[in-house]
Parts: structure tokens; sequence; C-alpha cells
């Protein structure tokens, strides 16, 4: 009989793979997490084993409260198309999140959020980032880094 050979995920059509990593939750728990992402993404460099938890988990706060703002896209919800009792005015929780992307942004600083934003939001990997703003690919790999550091720490995880 021969030997069964093990199902192989293919790539997406934009190049994203699927990676089994440990995220680590408290100082003590971790949980198994299987994520789809593409090569030198955000989640491809920050969520693998071994990677900094805090500018992991700070990355995810931002792009949540990003996408929570209403500014991650041009598809946003329009809650007022919505047909019945329509909701007068905007959330509660939109707000709040927009307050807190708006002091993130002045502790951190302009062209650091405007890169948070295409690395942590948007998807975008170092390399693209690195000849969009005109750096190298390894200073781009330092520089959002640091950027990420300076988030973690506006979000006190570090």
């Amino acid at each position: 009989m021969k030997p069964r050979r093990a199902i192989q995920m293919t790539p997406g059509y934009d190049g994203a793979v699927e990676i089994d990593t440990h995220v680590r939750i408290t100082a003590t728990r971790s949980e198994a997490r299987s994520l789809r992402c593409r090569p030198g993404t955000f989640s491809w460099r920050y969520a693998r084993d071994g990677a900094p938890t805090a500018l992991y988990h700070a990355g995810c706060d931002f792009a949540i409260l990003w996408e929570k703002a209403g500014t991650a896209s041009a598809s946003s919800p329009d809650l007022g198309a919505v047909g019945g009792g329509m909701w007068r005015g905007v959330q509660v929780g939109r707000l709040e999140a927009m307050d807190k992307i708006d002091a993130a942004r002045k502790d951190i600083g302009r062209w650091a959020t405007a890169r948070l934003v295409d690395y942590c939001v948007m998807g975008s990997t170092a390399s693209d980032m690195a000849t969009k703003y005109g750096y190298d690919d390894r200073h781009m790999a330092i520089i959002l880094n640091e950027d990420l550091k300076a988030c973690a720490l506006h979000f006190e995880y570090l």
C-alpha cells in the first residue's frame, strides 16, 4: 500500500499562503491559529512564533480601530442608506474609534500613521512600501518595526 501524500494548500492568486502559528494571549497562555497572508506583510512577519507579541497586538488594535472608525475603505458601511428606522448621526463606537485614531496619529506622527495604515490595515508588503516611500527594503523593515514600537507604546503594550 502506498503512503498517502499530505494535501497541500495552493497559494491564492495574490500569492497568499496559509501559516500555522501560536499567538501569545497572556504571559502563560497561547492559542494556535491558522492565518492566510502574503509573504512580507504584517501578519506574515509578526504573527509567527517568536515574533514580538506586543507589536503584533498593537498593530492588530490599530487596524481594528481604523476599521471601526470607518476609514478603512470607501466601502465602509453607510448606515444612513439602510431603510426603516434610520440611525440619526454617527454611532458612539465609531466616534470613540475616531478619537483614539486621532490621538494615536498625534502621538505617533503623520507619516508613521500612514505607514501603519499601509502595513497593518491595507496589507501591503514591506517591499511594496519601500518602493512607495523611496527606501531600501531593509531600511523599510527597520522603519516599520520602529513605527510598531511607537504604536505599542501608545497603546501601552510596552
